[in-house]
């Protein structure tokens, strides 16, 4: 069993944290409630627990090396939302007082066992998993003083058996009517052939819309453009980090260095193995594989590799990956074909921390200025430098240009609980690709209406609506051309000259080009239409399409009764776990959510 145990010991973290985290998290915790730093997070005013929220991070962390900032941020982000649907989970169960029963507990354990289980060599026979051997040591009153088994019936007790109760509490009204069945089956099994006429949505792009128009359907809808969580934006500097010509020369110099070495009679594989930055290739002492023919390496690399005699070394070849050490280990004619074998040692380009530095305190320069008052534009002109104005973006999201910069969330959202600031900008900040500094210039409060934040998805979908009308106006205009078509051939294909003709067998549930996926769309153009006659033209709000039913395949009755059956099994199952799931994500939105994570983790 300890053997068991050790191999699994991941999972064992796992079943001991989340008994804990079920028993305890949202429990009265006179040691963990001693803490008087701000929480993590609250769900409707309750805390989250700080240690406990720390001690999974670190157990997690422990398992996932070499996380960028932006994977580091989602990983935090990620497990406060698992902390805040655990919550909302223990708090229901608690309110509808679900308890998990000793005979409950003992049959999920002999019907479901632990992960990993059957692996254990004490319980197979013949390399297969005995059930037996596993029944007469869950009969063995000593088995439950095993700790691994106190946190797992613990789990079983709080977390396992309610949350299973839970969904069939919630689910109990799920009930699958044969009719519904049966409308489903003739939906999806009903199969048509037919001939699709569709627009080609680049031959209708010249549509322009006024901010007139713009103007009138947010005015007419203004609840359809309404901000769903809160925004801000910002505006900004920001300096690309680039490497200077000093770290170009430092890196060149040290190439030298190496190559001095290998001509000493130092070895070239040991030296590409502890120097060589091309971790594919660094592991083989620098091999780049078998013989290699021209054109498969960059171009710099390329020509200098096949100027080199078998066992020749180069000196240090610039490309696009930085500095390589060339040496050729031999050359051939295969299929008239002249080809090289090499191994390499690559220096990559990096920026220092010097010139890291150097790019910071521009920056800083800029801050110290608008701090003393000047205006965010004129601290940036005085450094030469173009402030720009970013997107509206949420909290934890990022800027088009720039992608994921560590800290952007913190400065551009208020938190209450961090300490007061007086800084009219962020701090410097930095990613991998940019040192920036920013301004915040705007929010929106979840909930609000503002034109500004809806005009690109009005001015969208006013253009999508006007190029749907276009595309039907020309398809109606074109059908006698299409009702010339007796047979669909390459030359019927293309007799449109802005809409592409195909031939297809789909049904409701199909998707149909130009008109999408299983909608309300597709079901009246398929349940409208003649049968060997141009119908439509049926618009989506992107397109629209003409469409000409060839033949249409209806289930016998047989084959409709059986999938009747199994479509009722299948219904209840997934409506069971969709009624659930649907439940519990409506819960979350409606609950009053804070994450303080910024106020302990730096983004």
């Amino acid at each position: 069993m300890l053997t068991w145990i050790s191999e699994n010991a991941k999972w064992v973290i796992y079943i001991s944290i989340a008994g804990i985290a079920a028993g305890l998290l949202f429990m009265d915790m006179s040691a963990l409630q001693i803490d008087k730093r701000p929480p993590v997070g609250t769900v409707d005013g309750e805390k989250l627990s700080n240690d406990l929220f720390d001690m999974r991070l670190r157990q997690i962390q422990s398992q996932q090396t070499g996380l960028s900032n932006e994977q580091a941020f989602q990983l935090r982000e990620d497990l406060f939302k698992s902390f805040v649907q655990q919550h909302l989970m223990q708090r229901l169960i608690a309110n509808v007082k679900i308890k998990a029963s000793v005979y409950e507990m003992s049959r999920d354990l002999r019907n479901d066992p632990p992960q990993g289980i059957d692996k254990e060599p004490s319980f197979q026979t013949d390399g297969v998993f005995d059930f037996a051997k596993y029944e007469a040591w869950l009969s063995n009153p000593e088995t439950y003083n095993i700790p691994f088994m106190i946190e797992y019936e613990n789990m079983l007790k709080t977390a396992k058996i309610p949350e299973k109760q839970l969904r069939a509490f919630i689910s109990a009204g799920v009930h699958p009517s044969t009719l519904e069945a049966k409308y489903r089956v003739l939906n999806r099994e009903t199969k048509f052939e037919l001939l699709n006429a569709q627009g080609k949505p680049n031959s209708f792009e010249d549509i322009s819309i006024s901010q007139g128009s713009i103007d009138s359907l947010f005015q007419a809808e203004p609840d359809s453009f309404f901000v769903a969580e809160d925004l801000a934006k910002v505006n900004y500097v920001a300096l690309p980090i680039v490497p200077s010509e000093k770290d170009v020369e430092s890196t060149y110099e040290y190439a030298k260095m190496l190559l001095a070495q290998i001509r000493e009679g130092a070895d070239f594989a040991e030296i590409a193995r502890n120097s060589s930055e091309d971790p594919g290739s660094a592991v083989q002492g620098g091999e780049l594989g078998d013989y290699t023919p021209h054109g498969r390496w960059v171009a710099e690399f390329d020509s200098a590799a096949f100027a080199l005699d078998s066992g020749n070394i180069s000196e240090p070849v610039r490309s696009q990956f930085g500095y390589h050490i060339i040496q050729s280990l031999g050359k051939r004619i295969e299929n008239e074909e002249e080809q090289v074998k090499a191994r390499h040692i690559l220096l990559i380009v990096n920026a220092t921390s010097e010139t890291i530095d150097s790019l910071e305190a521009i920056l800083n320069e800029v801050k110290t200025t608008v701090d003393s008052g000047k205006s965010f534009e004129e601290a940036a002109k005085a450094k030469d430098l173009t402030p720009q104005n970013s997107n509206w973006f949420k909290r934890g999201g990022e800027i088009s240009e720039l992608g994921h910069i560590s800290g952007l969330s913190s400065s551009a959202f208020f938190n209450p609980l961090r300490p007061k600031d007086d800084s009219k900008t962020s701090e410097v900040l930095q990613s991998p690709k940019w040192i920036a500094l920013f301004e915040k210039s705007g929010n929106l409060a979840a909930g609000s209406r503002n034109e500004e934040f809806a005009r690109a998805k009005i001015e969208q979908n006013l253009k999508a609506k006007a190029r749907a009308a276009a595309i039907a106006d020309y398809l109606k205009a074109n059908m006698g051309k299409l009702s010339e078509i007796a047979v669909l051939d390459s030359a019927s294909k293309n007799i449109l000259e802005k809409a592409s003709i195909d031939s297809l067998t789909v049904s409701f549930e199909s998707y149909l080009p130009g008109l999408g996926y299983a909608n309300p769309e597709v079901y009246k153009a398929l349940s409208t239409a003649k049968e060997n006659e141009w119908s439509g033209p049926y618009t989506s709000p992107q397109s629209a399409v003409l469409i000409k039913i060839l033949k249409k395949n209806v289930p016998s009755e047989e084959a409709l009764n059986a999938s009747i059956s199994d479509e009722l099994s299948m219904n209840w199952q997934y409506a069971s776990f969709g009624v659930f799931d649907e439940y519990m994500r409506n819960l979350e939105a409606s609950a009053n959510i804070v994450n303080n994570l910024d106020l302990y983790y730096r983004e």
